[in-house]
């Protein structure tokens, strides 16, 4: 699931950049520095944000710290992406005209199942426990729904493009990916989106080597958005996971001014991050100071679904991936072999799921 900045409604979503305490003396931390405030600053109200009637106060918070895993729980987390990875598979072979986002999210849900793993999404509340039950295993958005899409009855026709989003807890360790399915003939714009949001997503993972400053990596993403002519969704972020679905640190796509000042950190190995680019296909803005726009979203009567204001589509990309000494190393993928545990596995959609690079 995505995270959201604390100007969009659903702030307590399981990706939202609210903190999250961590639990666990026998971890090893890596301190972010400085500190953080709960809102990006009040002044870029979202119309998400106005139609709940939800907004955050500028407090200031100390930067969690930054959890480093040792080889032993990376091997749990890759156990875990590599379930993830297979139900997104079999998402996307559900994913086809005709079909219902219901039908995707059974698909997905029925591999977790086979894998012994929890549906991470189900049942969750919020940060604060206070918002509707999630109802499903997935995340599925359709075109002009940037994320958060509730599945239901909604049949997915040709030239869609569907976003979907799966989270997995397997003994104990979470992984988190997302994909985006081209659905029969798509517009060749839309499939330029895509790549956009792709590139975006292998540049992030190669750039991710020790010692860099997630805000400089952050800054290319927004030049690789600009430069296709594309709108990053600056109100969602990616997040650091491992025992949690959510934990420190945030992970965003563009270098805004907060996250720079308070909340940007030094990658170290042992991080594991969620990262996640979402992309609108409307012209880039910028704020009168200078900071990049996020799209105008609606949230949806259900309390979860982000709707883009100007109806243009989107599309959404996710990997969970491991910082070693090396570089970056997605765990959200499985090979070959387990792939073909999938029966009846189109060609093209393991090679979708797989990609990295």
């Amino acid at each position: 699931m995505a995270g959201c900045s604390t100007t969009i409604a659903p702030c307590d979503h399981p990706k939202s950049r609210e903190i999250h305490s961590l639990g666990g003396a026998d971890h090893h931390l890596a301190s972010a520095g400085g500190s953080q405030t709960s809102s990006r600053g009040g002044s870029r109200g979202s119309s998400a944000g106005r139609a709940a009637g939800r907004g955050r106060s500028r407090v200031p918070l100390k930067v969690p710290s930054i959890e480093l895993r040792s080889p032993a729980e990376i091997e749990l987390l890759r156990a875990a992406g590599s379930l993830a990875a297979l139900a997104l598979v079999a998402a996307q072979r559900a994913c086809v005209a005709g079909a219902t986002t219901r039908d995707v999210d059974a698909a997905a849900h029925q591999v977790i199942r086979d894998g012994r793993g929890e549906a991470l999404f189900v049942a969750y509340r919020g940060a604060a426990g206070n918002r509707p039950a999630y109802p499903s295993a997935t995340c599925i958005s359709v075109n002009e729904e940037l994320v958060h899409g509730v599945p239901g009855p909604r049949i997915i026709r040709d030239g869609d493009l569907v976003s979907i989003d799966v989270g997995v807890r397997l003994d104990g360790w979470c992984a988190d990916s997302a994909t985006t399915v081209c659905v029969g003939t798509v517009d060749p714009k839309h499939r330029a989106l895509l790549a956009c949001a792709q590139a975006m997503l292998n540049h992030a993972i190669r750039a991710s080597v020790p010692g860099r400053r997630w805000s400089s990596i952050a800054r290319e993403l927004e030049q690789i958005a600009g430069d296709a002519g594309f709108a990053v969704a600056v109100d969602f972020v990616g997040h650091g996971i491992g025992r949690e679905l959510h934990e420190p640190p945030q992970v965003p796509c563009s270098a805004y001014r907060s996250f720079v000042e308070h909340a940007d950190f030094t990658l170290r190995p042992g991080m594991v991050l969620a990262i996640e680019p979402m992309v609108v296909a409307e012209k880039p803005l910028r704020t009168i100071g200078g900071e990049l726009a996020s799209p105008a979203c609606t949230l949806a009567a259900d309390e979860w679904t982000v709707i883009v204001d100007s109806g243009a589509v989107s599309c959404h990309f996710e990997h969970t991936v491991v910082v070693t000494r090396e570089g970056a190393e997605v765990l959200t993928r499985a090979d070959r072999a387990q792939i073909d545990l999938v029966s009846n596995l189109p060609d093209e959609c393991a090679v979708d799921v797989r990609r990295v690079g």
